[in-house]
């Protein structure tokens, strides 16, 4: 089975809502979409009368020239229906592409916008999924099939109207056989389909997931010969999705002759009905082919609804999936919302305070345990301890992405839990050794956090981070497109870029987790030592295992086993504490 996603599915009251305050903003292009459908279905509904009609008149013996209005008529209304189907089209596409826009943005802020805690729940796999392949899906559908759905409801409808114009009794017969034998078809495939494609959706979100995490780990898979491990995880969504699809189709197959039948039950009850009311004299020969040709005009909008019913249960799917993610991005903002941000306290407060933190990723096994922590501002704190004590995870915790399982985080003296993220930003950064460069310019890298910087708060940030010389030899500056493949972008510029943005946010406490832990031992101390000087002020927090900054540190915490099990500056913990002189002595001769 494919695994639920934490993130919820929107109900019908939420698509309801969600469709009628989009369309509620666009009635005037979808009215000029239903009078160009209005215009084609009456030319389309028109031309079997005008048969009728020409029918009528031969088997009455009128003339030729009786012929000729009726086929001018005919010529007339085929010119108005191809017109109608044009700038129905253009309107659809200008409907169609105005509400694709709205929710491509709002899925785009609302997948940027998740706390960290929540995007490592639910996994890229599947914020990718709802960002592209779930949009693409309703997008595809937006431009054709919907449409050619909307087209085929209102002309089938007209038919039928025109069908009861010509003779009710046939129309009566019409409808009566069709209902008996497509509706049990139909009354399945309504209530067993929805299922059926979300778990399409889903298996499509999980090949999603598992493909993203054999790419972006393939060199570590290389390396260890372990394309197996996830080849199989490949393997098992494959089949899943294999097996959603076949589900699907199992569906369609079980409608599809339903609604054939049940067509074909028509046209003969609209024969043999005809047939009989003709022979005792109350219809006309052309009023029966007028409705004969009424219910084989059917076929096409049929034929349309039917082939389209695939796409449009993939496109509900999709869009409760869409919408399910902004309405979550909506509904932590509202909780968030209802806790403003508190006063700030009258006396001035550590910058940072822990109290009986505890906290883990699985339950039942806490990686951190009972953590007690007060850090003053202004003041530089290093932590280190052996791979795997829990220092990254501290890091995650003190900086928001995390939050504890039991305990409190206060920031400035205000719970970390209540504080809007714009504001938690703004107060406490991380900084980590992903160096991701995103392919903008310059300037939008560097202000992405703080889009109303100005270009001296930009050109600031990127002299303290040590970048000011390189981009002013890229051909523009910093108005320069780049991307993380970009022939000038070594690893260490990126991080560069990267302290440049934590730079131009100007927070007040930064936590640097192994920061430069990517670089090499050379453009590492250059960086460290520029960050240093950079970050001149503020309250620093540095997760390393790199200790040639310890001794200048005004204080060192030593993590081992999830817990704080020393802490003091470099001198007391190197005299008095045995793990710590470890780690240094280690360190030190590493070094030589």
């Amino acid at each position: 089975m494919t695994p639920t996603s934490p993130l919820p599915l929107a109900d019908s009251a939420s698509l309801r809502r969600w469709t009628r305050a989009l369309v509620r903003s666009r009635l005037r292009p979808l009215a000029l979409v239903l009078g160009a459908l209005v215009v084609v279905t009456a030319a389309f509904a028109a031309i079997p009368a005008i048969v009728g009609s020409i029918v009528d008149t031969a088997i009455d013996g009128g003339q030729q020239s009786d012929i000729i209005p009726p086929v001018v008529a005919m010529v007339v209304v085929t010119v108005m229906a191809s017109a109608g189907v044009v700038v129905g089209r253009y309107q659809a596409a200008r409907f169609g592409e105005s509400i694709l826009d709205e929710l491509r943005t709002s899925v785009y802020e609302s997948a940027t916008s998740l706390p960290a805690s929540v995007v490592e729940e639910v996994g890229t796999g599947e914020l990718v999924a709802r960002a592209t392949g779930d949009v693409e899906t309703l997008a595809n559908a937006t431009r054709d099939s919907i449409p050619l759905v909307l087209f085929s409801t209102v002309a089938g409808s007209g038919l039928i109207i025109a069908l009861a114009i010509t003779d009710y009794r046939l129309a009566l017969a019409a409808i009566a056989a069709a209902t008996i034998v497509a509706a049990p078809g139909v009354i399945w495939y309504l209530r067993n389909a929805g299922p059926r494609y979300h778990r399409e959706r889903q298996a499509d979100a999980g090949r999603a997931a598992a493909l993203l995490e054999h790419y972006t780990g393939r060199a570590t898979l290389a390396a260890l010969g372990a394309d197996a491990v996830t080849a199989e995880a490949l393997e098992g969504q494959a089949t899943e999705r294999r097996a959603a699809q076949l589900s699907t189709t199992a569906a369609r197959n079980r409608l599809r002759p339903s609604l054939r039948f049940g067509q074909a039950a028509a046209l003969g009850a609209v024969l043999g009905t005809g047939t009989y009311l003709l022979d005792g004299g109350s219809l006309s020969a052309g009023a029966l082919t007028a409705a004969a040709l009424y219910v084989l005009n059917l076929i096409d909008p049929l034929n349309n609804l039917l082939e389209q019913l695939d796409v449009l249960q993939q496109s509900k799917a999709a869009m409760e999936r869409i919408v399910g993610l902004i309405e979550y991005r909506d509904d932590e903002s509202a909780a968030t919302a209802s806790h403003p941000t508190p006063a700030m306290p009258a006396e001035v407060a550590p910058a940072l305070t822990l109290r009986q933190v505890t906290f883990g990723y699985e339950p039942d096994l806490p990686v951190l345990s009972g953590i007690d922590l007060s850090i003053p501002v202004g003041q530089r704190v290093m932590i280190v301890g052996p791979s795997g004590a829990g220092k990254s995870t501290l890091a995650g915790l003190m900086s928001g992405t995390h939050q504890p399982w039991r305990g409190s985080i206060l920031i400035d003296g205000l719970p970390a839990g209540q504080l809007p993220a714009p504001e938690l930003r703004r107060r406490i950064a991380l900084v980590t050794q992903e160096t991701h460069v995103f392919a903008r310019t310059v300037r939008d890298n560097v202000t992405i956090g703080r889009p109303g910087a100005t270009d001296d708060q930009v050109a600031a940030a990127l002299s303290a981070a040590g970048a000011a010389p390189w981009i002013e030899d890229l051909d523009g500056g910093i108005d320069a497109e780049v991307s993380n493949t970009h022939p000038a972008l070594s690893p260490a510029r990126a991080q560069q870029l990267n302290v440049a943005r934590i730079l131009c946010l100007d927070p007040a406490i930064v936590v640097l987790d192994e920061a430069m832990a990517a670089l090499d031992p050379d453009g590492a101390g250059q960086a460290e030592r520029r960050l240093r000087i950079a970050l001149e002020g503020r309250t620093v927090i540095s997760i390393a295992h790199r200790l040639d900054a310890a001794p200048s540190m005004d204080r060192i915490l030593v993590v081992d086993d999830g817990r704080i099990t020393a802490d003091g500056d470099h001198a007391t913990l190197l005299a008095g504490d045995a793990d710590y002189a470890g780690l240094w002595t280690t360190w030190s001769s590493a070094r030589t």
